[in-house]
């Protein structure tokens, strides 16, 4: 299966804020972020694009640039963190996958942030289940496992929130749950991809076996809020 890899990914976070996401864009300045209960991320046109402390003051708690990182004032901290790996789906279309024991998940269920927390904390917003289908599995009342779609690139689109509670490791729910996601993402002509922390080899080698290639490493870094250094 070809897969197509558009430049724009390259700078994620700005290529959905300014296509298929655009209406969930806020501006500042030369920077558009998502709202702080969608997403937490920021981004800038382009590498080392220089933002005002008359925009960052507007931001109330920490942000995160994924791909392209701006340049700030003296003075306010702009911590790198460890590089992102991207990838993109390059396998054959994915088959309907057993649905018994998956259920579609309200856009505004509290369980979500409260499992990815564990995970990823501070990621998962509020209302990130706005932006797009999100599926788990119960234990009970319990939500034990999680995945669904984060941002849109047109063409593309990604796999996101994939995560396990720890007591429920090693029986295949992220699997089945990222079959459903790619499966619905393909029946709408979309192309899975995901981003994963690039030391993550666990998760980089599950993603690789479901069919995923690694297309590109993006730098990633922490805007701290209220900005300045003592």
């Amino acid at each position: 299966m070809a897969i197509a890899i558009p430049d724009a990914t390259d700078n994620p976070v700005w290529t959905a804020l300014t296509g298929a996401q655009r209406h969930l864009a806020h501006a500042l300045g030369d920077m558009l972020r998502f709202p702080s209960d969608v997403a937490p991320f920021c981004a800038v046109p382009e590498e080392g694009t220089f933002v005002p402390a008359t925009d960052l003051e507007y931001l109330t708690e920490d942000a995160f640039f994924l791909g392209a990182l701006p340049a700030v004032p003296e003075g306010w901290q702009l911590q790198e963190l460890s590089t992102v790996t991207q990838m993109v789906y390059a396998g054959e279309a994915v088959a309907a996958p057993p649905a018994a024991g998956v259920t579609v998940l309200e856009a505004l269920d509290p369980a979500m942030q409260a499992l990815t927390a564990l995970a990823f904390p501070g990621y998962f917003r509020a209302r990130t289940g706005i932006m797009g289908r999100y599926v788990g599995i119960h234990d009970g009342p319990r939500l034990v496992a999680l995945a669904g779609e984060r941002m849109d690139f047109g063409a593309l689109r990604e796999v996101s929130a994939v995560c396990t509670h720890p007591d429920y490791t090693g029986r295949g729910h992220a699997r089945l749950l990222m079959r459903h996601v790619m499966h619905g993402m393909q029946r709408e002509g979309v192309t899975p991809m995901l981003h994963v922390g690039s030391g993550n080899a666990r998760a980089i080698a599950l993603y690789e076996a479901l069919g995923f290639v690694r297309t590109r490493v993006l730098r990633h870094a922490r805007l701290v809020a209220g900005g300045r250094s003592a």
